[in-house]
């Protein structure tokens, strides 16, 4: 299974496609946070940070490793790199190892990886009292891995298929180009992902280079969350990772992006619907702006209470899905609205779309869609707690992005719950009044 590593902070304000999540009740702060006795942060010699936090609420595990390799060390040849590097890790190197596979296989271990534009990484989830064998298990992931030639071209053919197939899908494709425009020729502005023209263009050696380059103690964050007890976790990393020697790690460009390129791209995609994407940039996902950015999409189009459900489905049904979310990273974030509909309601629905963006930035919204908003997202940060994969990426992600991953995530509840409407508003005003739209009819 392939994971697309996130943290929770970025999925916070995701609305729901067809917006017919039931709102849950605001749940007791207790629950939302990890303890301070419960959670603790080790950086070995070796520059090596480890990430441990105990759940004893859950028999799982997760064992994950975070490269802090961002998508400025990409060139533009190389676009998704990065995240092929972590495909081949689990799909190449790790299968190609019979010893590995075997582990995994006797540990009943699921094995995923994924990249954001700060990271990648590789995550093993096993049963709590297996966290010794998962970490182990990782670190020979990661730190010895072995790519044939034969191996790297099967899956370099698998991936630029799979990009080329998804990337005619109306929303990969108004996705794609929203971000092209709010990052104009930089690397935040290409898929995590690559596209299909240069991941088929990838080579053997340049994907060696990048690995050998990014996974090195010195550059990775290693996050165990889960059942297991904190002292016997951080053992079990430092008898993994200790030891091991630091290396060089990987140059990235300092280029800062260029303004947007604001107004209307028009696409024609083989579909049945018309989409609808409208973006801005975002605030990075450690700024002190960022909670004011998750009630701000929550209020927009999070849940049967959102500005967009009203809009677009209780009434007439002008739209057929909808959603509002942050695609958050350090630096190069992105807030999106999103929506689709019949080809000839499309007009419609952006025009409703806009309108709702617009309401939020010039006036306060309400009491009652402020309290709605933060008890969907402070709610959905204590159900990811019970989740030993989702914490385990939570952490890592916040880590990187940072350096204060356990001390952010016990502190979001707050920060969200003293977001305040003119907050909100300032929020939405700084993200969309600059924005770009993306319109996708069939061809």
């Amino acid at each position: 299974m392939i994971f697309a590593a996130a943290s929770l902070w970025t999925a916070l304000a995701a609305g729901s496609a067809c917006g017919d999540v039931a709102l849950l009740p605001l749940v007791s702060a207790d629950l939302q946070t990890i303890p301070r006795d419960a959670g603790l942060r080790v950086t070995f010699d070796n520059g090596l940070r480890v990430l441990c936090v105990e759940n004893p609420g859950t028999q799982t595990a997760a064992v994950a490793a975070f490269v802090s390799t961002s998508a400025r060390a990409e060139a533009p040849s190389l676009a998704g790199v990065r995240h092929f590097v972590a495909r081949a890790l689990v799909e190449c190197s790790a299968a190609e190892q019979p010893k590995i596979e075997d582990r995994i296989q006797d540990l009943g271990a699921s094995v995923s990886s994924g990249a954001t534009l700060d990271l990648f990484e590789v995550t093993v989830g096993v049963a709590a009292g297996d966290v010794g064998a998962a970490t182990e298990l990782l670190r020979d992931i990661l730190f010895h891995a072995r790519f044939s030639d034969a191996g790297l071209a099967r899956l370099q053919h698998q991936v630029a298929v799979g990009l080329a197939t998804v990337g005619d899908t109306p929303e990969v494709a108004a996705e794609n180009a929203a971000a092209a425009r709010l990052y104009p020729g930089h690397p935040f502005g290409r898929p995590v992902e690559g596209l299909a023209t240069t991941v088929a263009s990838l080579n053997a050696e340049s994907v060696r280079d990048v690995y050998r380059q990014s996974c090195v103690p010195n550059n990775v964050v290693v996050v165990i969350a889960g059942g297991a007890p904190v002292e016997t976790s951080l053992e079990a990393a430092r008898a993994a990772f200790a030891d091991l020697l630091p290396g060089s790690r990987l140059t990235e460009a300092a280029k800062e992006p260029p303004s947007p390129r604001v107004g209307v791209e028009l696409l024609h995609r083989p579909s049945t619907t018309g989409f609808l994407h409208v973006a801005g940039r975002a605030p990075g996902l450690a700024e002190p702006t960022y909670p004011a950015v998750t009630v701000a999409l929550a209020v927009l189009g999070s849940g049967m209470g959102s500005r967009l459900y009203g809009a677009l489905r209780q009434s007439d049904g002008v739209a057929y899905t909808f959603a509002a979310a942050a695609r958050a990273a350090r630096a190069g974030s992105r807030a999106c609205v999103w929506a689709s509909s019949p080809p000839d309601r499309l007009d419609q629905a952006e025009e409703r779309v806009l309108l709702a963006i617009r309401g939020l930035t010039i006036e306060a919204a309400s009491p009652e869609e402020i309290l709605r908003a933060k008890e969907y997202i402070v709610t959905g940060h204590a159900m990811m707690h019970q989740r030993s994969v989702d914490l385990a990426h939570q952490l890592g992600a916040l880590e990187v992005a940072s350096g204060r991953g356990l001390e952010l995530d016990r502190e979001l509840p707050q920060l969200v719950r003293d977001v305040t409407p003119e907050q909100v508003r300032d929020a939405a005003r700084a993200m969309f009044e600059t924005r770009v739209r993306v319109r996708v009819l069939p061809s």
